[in-house]
């Protein structure tokens, strides 16, 4: 069975940008220093890339794009954006991530194998990144997110 809490708050991170985000004005989103929009799209950017190098990790190659500059995409994605479009495709990338994680054996997670880390320890620093992210982008939109 895998580690349900740590994927309960990676649904979590989600869900509030989702729910309580979402629905701010787009202008209000674009403001502030890094902006809300700004954040989101560093949250679906680096989500991309968890998602690809677990995916890599999962299937044995040893590519890791979280070393690299490469930028991972989704193929959708526009400057022009809206922050909207961001929260959907961070979804996208959430949800790809949560499928792999959903399928690893419980043995799984804890196996670093020849990586520095294991899964548990990677996927806890995401969780640990969303929630300060969320507490960023809170701070800027003068609403508690976490």
């Amino acid at each position: 069975m895998p580690d349900l809490e740590l994927i309960d708050k990676l649904i979590t991170t989600y869900r509030v940008l989702n729910h309580e985000v979402r629905t701010l004005p787009e202008a209000q989103l674009r403001e502030g220093n890094p902006s809300p929009r700004r954040v989101i799209q560093h949250l679906r950017d680096e989500e991309l890339r968890f998602s690809q190098d677990l995916k890599a990790r999962i299937s044995g190659q040893p590519v890791s794009f979280a070393d690299t500059h490469e930028l991972a995409t989704l193929g959708t994605e526009t400057e022009d954006d809206s922050t909207q479009a961001l929260i959907a495709q961070f979804g996208t990338a959430r949800e790809a991530t949560l499928a792999q994680l959903r399928g690893l054996a419980d043995e799984q997670w804890d196996d670093a194998g020849q990586h520095a880390r294991t899964i548990r320890t990677e996927v806890s620093g995401l969780v640990d990144r969303d929630r300060k992210l969320l507490d960023q982008m809170g701070s800027v939109v003068k609403s508690p997110l976490t």
